[in-house]
């Protein structure tokens, strides 16, 4: 079967086409949404796997690039508030961080992919850089603590409810603050999403069916085709 959006020889067709981007809170589900979503549409994922097609474009470690990505350079950093680095980049010039040099490379590599094909895709400050493109469905899970704790101690190994609860805080507070940093919108709100979901509220794998009920009436263009 030829992945939705593409001709048999994989040349896209861009009237066909179909990107969603995927926001979340840690352990609110969004990775494992967008690996039901993309399974189901025929199209790819990109999430952590980002990070390895960057590395071998800028040919360098991928390991140190993971450290980076979704993160703002060092505290001292005198743009760091809420759409920082996109108003004042000018201003910036030279003094770009390492985060910033990286976000460039991922921002451009997005934009690559939506002139050339479907895809969903998780993070990444997406839904803020992909604002404006066609044939995008924008969303943001989350959900209360009693659903993600035992789901965060899971996937990480902890000992406690107490160290998921620590692990989540951070790993959301820096997606806050890159996300605000790189964009003029707010993370985890309904600004720059035209959907938000409680990913509790039905469970991972409903909530995927939901969001496809509703994908299929946003993009009636698209069909599964042999």
């Amino acid at each position: 079967m030829a992945a939705i959006g593409q001709s048999a020889k994989g040349e896209v067709q861009m009237n066909n086409q179909m990107i969603i981007s995927i926001g979340r809170e840690c352990g609110s589900g969004g990775h494992e949404l967008g690996e039901l979503l993309a399974a189901h549409y025929g199209i790819r994922l990109y999430d952590r796997n980002i990070i390895t097609e960057l590395a071998e474009e800028m040919h360098e470690d991928a390991g140190k690039l993971a450290k980076r990505e979704e993160r703002v350079g060092g505290m001292m950093h005198p743009f760091i508030r809420r759409n920082g680095f996109a108003a004042r980049q000018g201003e910036i010039g030279d003094k770009f961080t390492k985060e910033d040099r990286l976000y460039l490379e991922e921002r451009g590599f997005i934009q690559r992919l939506a002139a050339r094909e479907s895809f969903v895709i998780v993070g990444r400050a997406a839904n803020a850089i992909l604002e404006g493109y066609p044939n995008t469905l924008r969303l943001y899970v989350y959900a209360p603590e009693s659903f993600k704790l035992p789901r965060v101690r899971a996937e990480y190994g902890l000992k406690n409810d107490e160290e998921a609860r620590k692990l989540m805080k951070k790993i959301d507070s820096e997606r806050k603050a890159y996300f605000e940093y790189y964009s003029d919108m707010i993370w985890g709100s309904s600004d720059g999403h035209d959907l938000m979901i409680n990913t509790s509220l039905l469970g991972i794998e409903e909530t995927a069916r939901q969001i496809e009920a509703i994908a299929d009436l946003r993009f009636s263009c698209y069909q599964k085709t042999a």
